[in-house]
């Protein structure tokens, strides 16, 4: 009998270390539960899961659970949280070089900027995150940003004068102030009351993210103007990844590509639909010339580029890959 039970004890402790081993990965993003955002990181999770074993699992929590994008890069630098996908912007401060992707009409459309930050040249600006105590595990779709609201925009003109809620940032505040609209920078939990009181008169986003997070119920007017196609990107604090087996990061890594695919998917389908769900909720959709909204706005990149480390390098870059002049 004694000898059972010492076998049977040491059993339990020679179990203890795999049980010890288990890894949660909390992975949290800004967007709804209709989003692209939330359809990659079910695929992620469901990889992650499925190839572990059981040894990791994945927590998914969207609408800002955690916090805004800013908010959980800080947390992931100290290994608070283990992933979030953020946009472009929000990582400025901490790699400044990826301020370039802020340039207005850097890209001609979603495929073009997807196909070149699945490329060589993403992978150059995902090698930038570890110094910041992050690891880029892959960049999701980029998002197609136009102006929404209560007025039409069929011309440049169109834009004299309008208050424009923007992503904080120079590359989306002077771009506006440039194309004669007044930028209005603020948290974008407070632009769905502003419009609905007339504080703005519009915001930028892409079509989807109105439909999804109701400002098709506050507005009369979508007009394709393009202005910037803003990456978004699977971020992995490396102070967890580093705590990781070699086996455990390949799965990760593998998780972020087929998570990644899933985005591409999920953005260019709920894009479509959202054109369509505007148009039977009688918003208008305006299709301007964007000839001159290019000429004035690509006339703003020496300036915007002044204070991009490696701005005019990596601008060179891109324009190269996607055989631009």
């Amino acid at each position: 009998m004694k000898l059972v039970n010492i076998v049977t004890l040491g059993s339990l402790f020679a179990a203890l270390p795999t049980m010890s081993s288990a890894l949660e990965i909390t992975l949290g993003h800004t967007l709804a539960l209709d989003s692209h955002y939330q359809v990659a990181s079910e695929k992620f999770k469901e990889v992650v899961e499925a190839g572990s074993n059981g040894e990791i699992t994945v927590s998914i929590f969207p609408q800002s659970q955690l916090g805004g994008e800013v908010r959980m890069i800080q947390s992931a630098r100290t290994g608070a949280i283990g992933a979030f996908i953020t946009a472009g912007p929000p990582l400025e401060n901490s790699i400044p070089q990826y301020a370039v992707f802020s340039l207005p009409y850097l890209f001609s459309s979603v495929d073009e900027a997807n196909g070149l930050l699945q490329g060589e040249v993403g992978d150059r600006f995902l090698a930038l995150l570890p110094d910041a105590g992050l690891v880029g595990l892959n960049f999701f779709s980029v998002f197609e940003r136009s102006v929404f609201g209560n007025k039409p925009i069929n011309s440049l003109a169109d834009m004299r004068g309008l208050k424009l809620r923007v992503l904080q940032g120079p590359g989306f505040v002077q771009t506006y102030d440039a194309l004669g609209a007044q930028a209005t920078p603020m948290a974008y939990s407070e632009v769905f009351v502003a419009l609905q009181n007339g504080v703005v008169d519009g915001a930028e986003a892409s079509p989807e993210q109105v439909v999804q997070d109701k400002f098709i119920e506050v507005i009369k007017d979508f007009s394709l103007t393009k202005i910037h196609y803003m990456p978004s990107l699977l971020v992995m604090s490396k102070p967890i990844f580093d705590r990781m087996t070699p086996e455990q990061q390949e799965l990760v890594r593998d998780a972020a590509r087929q998570a990644k695919d899933a985005s591409l998917e999920a953005y260019n389908r709920t894009y479509e639909e959202a054109l369509v769900t505007l148009r039977e909720a009688n918003v208008a959709i305006n299709e301007p010339d964007l000839a001159e909204f290019q000429t004035v706005a690509k006339g703003l990149w020496p300036n915007l580029l002044a204070s991009v480390p490696q701005g005019e390098e990596n601008l060179k870059l891109i324009q190269d890959a996607i055989g631009q002049e």
